[in-house]
């Protein structure tokens, strides 16, 4: 030990610290574009000389399991006008040349892209709420980034699946895992080109400007079947390699701004609705482009993160979000989502958690006329990017994504927040002309700024945010004991051989005998995997379980008749005025005393709070199961039973009677014990527990 004089403390001794390794720049990705004028078919696949030839036989010999057929053809530019299947994806024809993705060198097809389309073997269509299938040309948006531009050859691989595998997650992944199969032939064509192509190269270094650090977080789909992404394949907005966001908890992955643009995303989407983004709008995404390009910010990467099927998850992932955001030191963030229902939650509740610490935070999203499924007061610059004039979900393939002046009304509402002004709150409702607005707002001030969008005076948040408070309780007018009680769902439950629903925005009524046995029921498709109900209906609708308590006396008895609807992307007031009061009318003829409904994705949520609060309104005690409370409690529900379950699953795990026995009496114990209207009760089960499997 060495000795110290009396009273002071020894000085550490400092150590010097070498290295002589190597410090390197950030790596630069290099973009070979191989110029393609033609595609034609042949012997073998080859580029030549502008021409692209894919062999007859592409697809041969392509084996992936619940895949059971793949075919290989040709669509020329101005040719359109043919009959297709629903679109999975669109994708680009790129190949790594040289390193990983975001880095080294990528050669991109320019003039082709890949279009996988999808259908199962009973000629069913992989789209889930609505689907693009129908006329080519008819069902893909003319400008869209997801979209093929007017003038590129389509290279379409239409693959089919399995019978019945379409609303479970290994249906669809495995029409993508076929169709990157083929891909990969085409790729190697790509490789072998001659040396002297004419190729365009153009150098892409990551941002580095001097101004104020933004984040993006780019919120995508992920709770399974037709909503699900992939990361960091092995080849640019390929499929092998890639790792699944549902498989890593669908918690935020930081990524490099050229491993965004080198493909390091894959949308495994059936994208039948307008507002979700395929593959090849990830490549060549608007915000990350605008963001990248703008020398007065400093994009700082992209924040990818999915969207769990359980609330609990949700409010996990959210707060990883915010907590990375704030770790990165940035100066302020645009969150931006696809698609619409429940990932409005995750949506909301990241901004909430980015927000809260002073950071100036922008969203965008698509919403319109459907409105927002969840909300905050921290959602105050809010970016709109429908195109519907409706302001509808359609099913035109990329017709309600971001686009360039999406991204440029993004920008400029961040600038004001951050050069310290507000944007001006959004309007009570909807209204269609806002965004053409404040695009001129926007553009008039980036004249006098170099063209680049800037703080923006009277800039207004363009996506309206709003609660409504819950509707009084009516009192259960007899014991529970002595009550007919029944079941209502608007997650398309239904009986086999009725009419089907239609996917998305049926506002019909389906009856349901009170003595139908499981075998009797189905879904129709929503949101969310089918595989819990397909195995068991009682996880969404539990009618055999209400059975068991009228037989142990804990109700009186099951009403003869209950009801369901199909809720996914319905209109608020058209639920109220068309399906509300034929509900309410049949339940008041079947002399129902109470009355426990279900929903699944976020939007059936909402469906069913609206057929809720009618029915309640109507003198009939109501109960919402819900595995989305925050939804439920947006829209004003008088009672909410909320389960830490998923979507697709509200009353616990397929066949664990004994676990939805306890969630359905717990609910319908709140119908007798709330005491205050928009009371919600946290039932203290949790999916596939040990302690619910005992």
């Amino acid at each position: 030990m060495s000795s110290t004089t009396t009273g002071q403390a020894a000085a550490p001794t400092r150590l010097p610290v070498h290295c002589d390794c190597e410090v390197l720049p950030p790596p630069e990705l290099t973009q070979e574009i191989l110029p393609v004028s033609a595609v034609v078919p042949g012997e073998r696949s080859e580029w030549r000389d502008g021409t692209l030839t894919v062999a007859r036989d592409l697809a041969a010999g392509v084996a992936v399991p619940l895949v059971t057929s793949v075919a290989v053809d040709i669509v020329a530019p101005g040719r359109r006008d043919v009959r297709t299947d629903t679109v999975l994806d669109v994708a680009p024809l790129a190949v790594k040349v040289e390193g990983g993705l975001g880095e080294g060198v990528t050669r991109l097809a320019g003039g082709v892209v890949l279009v996988v389309t999808g259908v199962d073997a009973d000629g069913t269509q992989l789209g889930e709420a609505g689907n693009s299938a129908g006329v080519l040309s008819e069902r893909m948006a003319d400008a869209a980034a997801g979209t093929p531009d007017p003038g590129d050859w389509i290279i379409r691989i239409a693959v089919t699946i399995a019978a019945g595998q379409r609303m479970e997650r290994p249906g669809p992944a495995a029409a993508h895992r076929a169709a990157d199969l083929v891909a990969d032939r085409l790729r190697r064509a790509l490789l072998e080109a001659p040396s002297d192509a004419g190729i365009e190269r153009r150098t892409l270094a990551e941002p580095a400007g001097p101004g104020p650090r933004v984040a993006l977080v780019k919120l995508v789909m992920g709770q399974g079947a037709m909503h699900e992404n992939l990361v960091l394949p092995a080849e640019p907005g390929g499929v092998r390699g890639g790792a699944s966001l549902i498989d890593l908890g669908n918690l935020p992955q930081q990524l490099r701004v050229n491993e965004v643009r080198d493909g390091a995303l894959h949308s495994l989407c059936c994208v039948g609705p307008s507002s979700k983004e395929t593959t090849l709008h990830y490549y060549r995404d608007p915000l990350v482009a605008a963001l990248a390009e703008d020398s007065e910010v400093k994009l700082t990467g992209v924040i990818v993160v999915g969207s769990p099927a359980q609330e609990a998850d949700k409010r996990f992932v959210a707060r990883r979000v915010g907590a990375m955001v704030a770790a990165a030191g940035v100066d302020g963030a645009i969150v931006a989502t696809e698609g619409f229902g429940n990932n409005h939650i995750d949506f909301a509740a990241e901004i909430e958690e980015i927000a809260k610490y002073g950071t100036p935070t922008v969203g965008v999203c698509w919403s319109a006329a459907r409105g927002m499924v969840s909300g905050n007061e921290y959602m105050y610059a809010l970016v709109e990017v429908n195109k519907a004039t409706s302001g509808q979900e359609s099913d035109v393939l990329g017709e309600n994504t971001a686009d360039a002046h999406d991204a440029r009304r993004a920008i400029a509402m961040l600038k004001t927040l951050l050069f310290g002004a507000d944007t001006l709150p959004s309007p009570r409702s909807w209204e269609a002309g806002l965004a053409r607005e404040n695009q001129k707002l926007v553009e008039a001030a980036a004249a006098g700024n170099s063209g680049r969008p800037t703080l923006t005076e009277g800039i207004r948040s363009e996506v309206p945010v709003s609660a409504t408070a819950p509707t009084p309780l009516t009192a259960l007018a007899r014991s529970l004991r002595t009550a007919t009680v029944a079941l209502v769902s608007s997650a398309g439950a239904h009986t086999v051989g009725d009419t089907p629903f239609r996917p998305y925005a049926d506002y019909s009524l389906r009856e349901i005998p009170g003595a139908a046995i499981d075998d009797d029921l189905t879904f129709a498709s929503g949101s969310y995997d089918n595989s819990d109900v397909n195995t068991d209906p009682n996880c969404l609708f539990p009618l055999a379980r209400l059975r068991e308590l009228a037989e142990a006396g804990v109700i009186g008895r099951v009403s003869p008749a209950h009801f369901a609807m199909q809720g996914g992307g319905t209109e608020i007031e058209l639920v109220k005025t068309r399906t509300g009061p034929k509900l309410v009318e049949r339940l008041q003829e079947s002399g129902v005393d109470a009355v426990v409904l279900i929903g699944a994705c976020g939007s059936c949520h909402r469906s069913a709070v609206v057929l809720q609060r009618l029915v309640e309104q109507a003198g009939i005690p109501t109960v919402i199961i819900a595995s989305l409370p925050a939804v439920a409690a947006q829209l004003g529900a008088p009672r909410i039973a909320a389960t830490d379950t998923p979507m697709g699953a509200a009353l616990g795990a397929p066949h664990d009677t004994a676990q939805q026995r306890r969630i359905l009496t717990a609910a319908l114990d709140l119908v007798v014990h709330a005491r205050e209207a928009g009371t919600i009760e946290r039932i203290p089960e949790t999916y596939r527990s040990r302690a619910s499997m005992a």
